[in-house]
């Protein structure tokens, strides 16, 4: 039975066929029961009513009497005395023989119950009638009535089974289908249509499944999507540093180059193999921040110290475009619980940024405060500025806006930036608007380090 249809079916068989059973032999045996204590007290009021008819001296015709009332009760009555002899009554299948009278009659002086092939009750007793020892003896068989309660049980189970058993099939129609329909989908995915789906109508368990087959189909088409253009993307930023390496390769090969030419073409190696060798790091670096089980080395320490040591690695890159970087240091020391390694990374290619879309002559000021919540980082630049369209993808890696797509970087480092924070359970605003300026808003979290404050008190 390999499908859940055939295990439906062959489970409501087994199901069914245990507990009818068990149900008609529980039952039938209660009915049996029940049948012979109503004959037993037939048989004794038989008894009586016969004992009484053969004492009435009165009454005329007392055999054909009593023959009619064993005939209309379906019972065999015999009687058996001295005086009279034996005499039988009504059906003559099941009276005993004249012997087997008289044998009784001698030797029974209490009343006596007993059963003759399972189905005759008998109920044999010795009166004193009119002077006279009379043995009677009744019988009657249950098997009639026994069969009859049988077939109505077998017809009711039956009907009861056949009904069941639609009903049954429709139901496991109805629960097979969409598990059906879930199957074929999962082998459409697994082949590569990450666009198929599934019904999910109402609220049930399959329903619920179904939801959670669309959902994550659109996630992997999401991520097949995103692979795509993430092959695509890092292709190019490849391939152009390459093929820029290979062609001054090549040209470093003619032996007649003047010395000018040969450095020219070298530095120019040597500045593409550099992209190269950070793209490559930044790969490995989003990568390692992908996995769910990084765990972060977090310390408590001083970040107006760490962005003082930042400001001052960008200086030199700053001063080159004659840009301005203002620190408003806070009055208070703030002290945060973090990883600080990936913190400084943060905020080093945030202001790295910033340098690079900000024009000659401009300006960088940085900001930090402590809230009751979160403590808040801003570093706003008076650059090129973003539209909201590129504020919607900035995030996205190798994302670049066409017009700086003439400045250097790959595009991977504000994507790392997004992962550190998101890891600190932290937030990123983005304040943005063309040819004015970029105010980058980073605001982290400190539920932690107030329980830290405590402990140190």
């Amino acid at each position: 039975m390999k499908s859940i249809y055939s295990k439906l079916i062959f489970g409501f068989f087994i199901t069914i066929v245990a507990s009818f059973s068990v149900a008609g032999f529980v039952s039938l045996r209660l009915n049996d029961q029940q049948i012979e204590s109503t004959v037993e007290e037939d048989l004794i009021t038989t008894n009586d009513y016969v004992s009484k008819v053969i004492s009435n001296i009165n009454i005329e015709n007392r055999d054909d009497i009593i023959d009619l009332y064993a005939k209309s009760s379906e019972m065999a009555i015999t009687c058996y005395s001295n005086s009279e002899g034996y005499v039988a009554y009504g059906n003559k299948k099941y009276n005993p023989t004249p012997e087997q009278m008289m044998a009784m009659f001698k030797s029974t002086n209490n009343e006596l119950s007993f059963k003759h092939h399972n189905e005759v009750l008998a109920y044999g007793t010795k009166n004193m009638i009119n002077g006279q020892e009379y043995y009677i003896y009744v019988q009657k068989d249950t098997s009639g009535q026994k069969s009859a309660i049988a077939n109505s049980a077998i017809l009711i189970l039956g009907c009861v089974f056949l009904t069941g058993s639609i009903v049954f099939l429709v139901i496991a129609d109805i629960i097979v289908k969409p598990l059906t329909r879930l199957t074929n989908a999962i082998k459409e995915l697994s082949n590569g249509n990450y666009n198929v789906r599934v019904d999910n109508v109402g609220q049930d368990e399959i329903s619920k499944l179904n939801q959670g087959f669309n959902q994550m189909a659109r996630q992997l088409a999401k991520q097949d999507e995103t692979r795509q253009k993430f092959i695509s993307d890092i292709s190019h930023e490849f391939q152009t540093p390459l093929t820029s390496i290979q062609g001054f390769a090549n040209i470093l090969k003619e032996e007649d180059l003047p010395k000018e030419q040969r450095v020219k073409y070298a530095n120019i190696i040597l500045y593409n193999s550099k992209r190269l060798s950070s793209l490559a790091k930044n790969m490995l670096q989003l990568t390692l921040l992908d996995r769910e089980e990084i765990e972060l080395e977090l310390t408590n320490y001083s970040l107006v110290e760490q962005m003082n040591r930042v400001i001052s690695t960008q200086e030199n890159q700053a001063m080159e475009k004659n840009i301005e970087i203002v620190f408003e240091m806070p009055k208070k020391e703030i002290f945060i619980e973090g990883d600080e390694q990936r913190l400084e990374q943060v905020w080093t290619n945030i202001i790295s940024n910033a340098i690079k879309y900000t024009n000659e002559g401009g300006l960088i000021t940085i900001t930090m405060k402590k809230n009751s919540k979160d403590i808040e980082v801003s570093i706003e630049d008076t650059g090129i500025g973003m539209s909201k369209e590129v504020v919607s993808h900035i995030f996205e890696r190798f994302y670049r806006e066409d017009k700086a797509r003439n400045v250097e970087g790959n595009g991977l480092g504000l994507a790392i930036v997004k992962s550190i924070v998101d890891l600190h359970h932290g937030k990123i605003d983005i304040l943005s608007q063309v040819d004015v300026g970029t105010n980058f808003i980073v605001r982290l979290p400190i539920e932690k380090q107030k329980l830290i404050e405590r402990l140190k008190r």
